[in-house]
């Protein structure tokens, strides 16, 4: 659950953080090629975007961050995620940063320096370019990690062509399903609800990260959204069915580190 950077108090965690992800269908091929997934849309790996995208491109995206985060106070440490919610100008309407799911970095990210820091960097944004179907939809959102101390390069936030991956032999398609799936929905039906957190009706989302290197491996997996420790444990348990990629991103024709961040709603009915 996000906390509001203006009151820093929790508020209802939005249902999607990047754009639907979508399994394609089984392609019919004389080897019984298995099906593919897709992470971000439908169509070929360079089909238009979705992703709200920044101005001047991944990189230069990248670059603000880091120097956002070079200048940062010195109290801030580890890692921070700042979910943005744009509105149909492409501007940043709301900032929440993601409840992380260790104390300390609770802490952090409910002090003074946090909540300056996330100011400094809205007011630095331009308008984002939203995806052509996004005109006339609810406004789009998007998450932005912050690094604090590290000298690591960080990965890019989307790039031109998506990975693609193989669906896990294990998983099977529901019968008579002629159309695209979404990915969100591949993982969701593996989720078991803990008994646990339906008794005490803990529900929202849970955000879990992931990297895609240049060689197509998933790296990095692991919770930077929290509801409960049972919850986060099970989606952690669900992201690691993820394969590694048919065919990494791609960013101006070569290979690229990028980073995603998955939602996984739970809601007690």
């Amino acid at each position: 659950m996000p906390w509001s950077i203006s009151r820093l108090v929790p508020r209802a965690a939005a249902h999607l953080l990047l754009p639907t992800l979508l399994l394609a269908g089984p392609v019919a091929h004389a080897q019984k090629a298995p099906a593919t997934m897709m992470l971000l849309e439908t169509g070929p790996p360079n089909a238009r975007y979705v992703v709200p995208h920044f101005a001047s491109g991944p990189d230069s995206l990248r670059a603000l961050l880091s120097r956002v985060q070079r200048q940062a106070s010195p109290a801030l440490t580890g890692e921070l995620f700042l979910y943005l919610e744009l509105n149909k100008a492409g501007r940043p309407a709301n900032a929440y940063y993601l409840r992380p799911p260790a104390r300390p970095a609770t802490l952090v990210a409910r002090s003074k320096e946090a909540k300056d820091l996330a100011n400094q960097l809205v007011a630095q944004l331009p308008a984002w370019q939203l995806a052509p179907e996004a005109a006339g939809t609810p406004d789009a959102t998007i998450v932005l990690p912050l690094y604090f101390g590290s000298s690591a390069p960080a990965p890019l936030l989307y790039s031109d062509e998506k990975p693609v991956f193989p669906v896990p032999a294990a998983y099977s398609l529901p019968r008579g399903t002629q159309q695209p799936y979404n990915v969100k929905d591949f993982l969701q039906r593996q989720v078991r609800y803990p008994a646990e957190d339906i008794r005490n009706q803990v529900q929202g989302t849970v955000y879990a990260y992931f990297e895609v290197s240049e060689t197509g491996a998933i790296e990095q997996r692991r919770i930077v959204g929290s509801l409960s420790p049972s919850l986060d444990a099970e989606v952690l348990r669900v992201l690691q069915s993820l394969p590694a990629a048919l065919t990494p991103p791609r960013h101006q024709g070569r290979p690229v580190r990028v980073a995603y961040v998955l939602p996984l709603n739970f809601r007690v009915v």
